[in-house]
């Protein structure tokens, strides 16, 4: 990983030591672009001398540039760096297929659909195995800490961040998955890393944006949030990311990630935790607009927090190392406390160098192809599935979503005609009786390039389900809560996500070359 040795926590400046509870981000200053060891990188592995880097999509083009960036970070730091990145399968990856060898993977909620594991194991081994597959592709590149897997049991159909990131909402099988992926990541040399503690499943507002507040008393956190933490904790997970939610049960007044009620007395005393604990990133509007991020650093690290992460601005995490070195020098933060936390980050970095990651299967797209397979979920099935008649010749993708173009090709190998209609275009269709509609309802993307109009879709979706439900089948292109909305829908079928694997999975069942068992891991009704 680095050429200097990992040092102990004794032999370092408090500089260093301070260095060791930083995790940055670099982006584009003025000389050069994110994708290279730019001014802003060197900054903080020369000046600020953080122990851990986070890479985002914006430093990412391929995999020669990506390995020769992670080696010039590693040469320019004193001591061996922690790289990280968010790479859960699904909505959330960094590297994309275009930085071969990665795969994205067909995402959480598709893993918790599975009921038939691979031959002799239970369905959550299929997690296991993406984990270790993850942690061969983020080896091979010289990432070391992987932000995964979600532990957020999402309850609420409402929840704008996690949706399909994560397993579901029953407590105990989100605990069996992310203890599976956990640990083919460990075994496979790569840090897991459990996210947003306490729990980000049960609410309706976006962290990036607001501050939320989840209700509840301890007894039905203990019952659902903490179910899934509790079990990774036992099985030995190596890092915790923090959530900025508000528990009024636990700490009516500060959010999780500055709350020592929730990270010292719940998280290290009552469940017995002595990994690392990370903040998720306090540039977050839930942090930022609020405490302030460098302050929140500091009440961070004072409470319990390990590591803070702040992900973008150059300024801001200078000002957060400048925050931290004045509240030692006032004795507002202990030296004690930040040697504590540094050593945490020391002694994880040594269990990493002098591990020997388990030997995996041969790298190839079969698991990312089976999994998908297995996660297709039919929810409904008005007769039309799978489509074996002859007679139905012409398939008409309803739908705005930038995916339905590959659907279509994808579908024209069994289909005479397979055509794209947008929804404003919806209103002149006129179905022939060897005619199939395939209702491609896409979710709501607040950062995507092209987002589609919700209320549009809806009501369009609702005026060719009530003409022609019978043929037509209903997609949810990611998160199935739009099913409580479309009752109208006689057949549904479901795949949580559209990535390339999906879609293809997505269309092998449709025309009939296999039997889906996937099962709805949410409640829709």
């Amino acid at each position: 990983m680095h050429s200097n040795p990992i040092q102990d926590i004794s032999d370092i400046s408090l500089d260093e030591v301070i260095g060791q509870t930083l995790a940055f981000g670099w982006n584009d200053i003025e000389h050069g672009d994110s994708t290279s060891f730019n001014e802003h990188a060197r900054i903080l592995t020369e000046e600020l001398q953080v122990g851990t880097i986070i890479l985002m999509g914006r430093n990412l083009q391929s995999f020669d540039q990506s390995s020769a960036v992670i080696s010039d970070l590693q040469s320019h730091s004193n001591i061996p760096l922690f790289v990280a990145v968010d790479q859960e399968g699904g909505a959330v990856n960094r590297f994309r297929p275009a930085n071969s060898p990665f795969h994205e993977f067909p995402g959480n909620m598709a893993l918790g659909a599975i009921t038939v594991g691979p031959e002799g194991h239970s369905p959550s081994e299929w997690a296991r195995l993406q984990g270790a597959q993850q942690a061969d592709e983020l080896r091979s590149v010289g990432v070391t800490w992987n932000f995964a897997p979600v532990a957020d049991v999402n309850n609420n159909p409402s929840n704008p961040i996690i949706g399909v990131r994560s397993y579901g909402d029953e407590p105990e099988l989100v605990a069996d998955f992310a203890v599976a992926a956990a640990t083919g990541l460990k075994n496979g040399g790569v840090l897991a890393c459990a996210k947003h503690f306490p729990g980000h499943g049960d609410t309706d507002v976006d962290s990036h944006l607001n501050l939320p507040r989840i209700a509840g008393d301890r007894t039905r956190l203990e019952e659902i949030e903490l179910v899934p933490f509790r079990a990774l904790i036992e099985h030995g997970i190596g890092a915790i990311m923090t959530t900025h939610i508000v528990f009024p049960a636990l700490d009516p007044d500060r959010p999780a990630t500055l709350s020592p009620q929730i990270l010292t007395s719940l998280l290290r005393m009552d469940l017995g935790y002595n990994g690392i604990v990370i903040t998720d990133c306090l540039e977050m509007d839930a942090i930022r607009n609020t405490v302030g991020t460098a302050q929140a650093a500091v009440e961070a690290l004072k409470v319990g927090a390990d590591v803070v992460l702040v992900c973008h601005t150059l300024e801001v995490q200078r000002e957060v190392v400048r925050q931290i070195k004045e509240a030692l020098a006032f004795g507002y933060l202990t030296e004690d406390r930040i040697r504590e936390a540094a050593g945490r980050v020391l002694v994880a970095k040594e269990k990493m160098s002098g591990q020997q990651p388990e030997p995996s299967a041969p790298d190839d797209d079969n698991l990312e192809m089976e999994i998908a397979r297995h996660s297709i979920t039919i929810v409904r099935n008005g007769g039309l599935l799978p489509i074996s008649n002859p007679a139905i010749r012409d398939a008409i993708i309803v739908s705005d979503h930038h995916s339905a173009k590959g659907f279509a090709e994808k579908l024209g190998k069994r289909f005479r005609s397979a055509i794209v209609v947008p929804l404003v275009k919806a209103n002149k269709l006129e179905p022939t009786g060897d005619s199939v509609i395939l209702l491609a309802v896409a979710p709501h993307e607040a950062f995507a390039d092209h987002i589609v109009d919700q209320k549009l879709q809806l009501k369009v979706a609702k005026d060719v389900l009530n003409k022609f439900a019978d043929q037509t089948i209903l997609i949810p292109l990611r998160e199935p809560y739009v099913l409580k909305e479309l009752t109208e829908a006689k057949t549904v079928i479901c795949g949580y996500g559209y990535r390339e694997y999906t879609l293809q999975a997505l269309a092998n069942a449709i025309c009939g070359d296999f039997e889906p068992t996937g099962r709805l891991p949410v409640t829709v009704t």
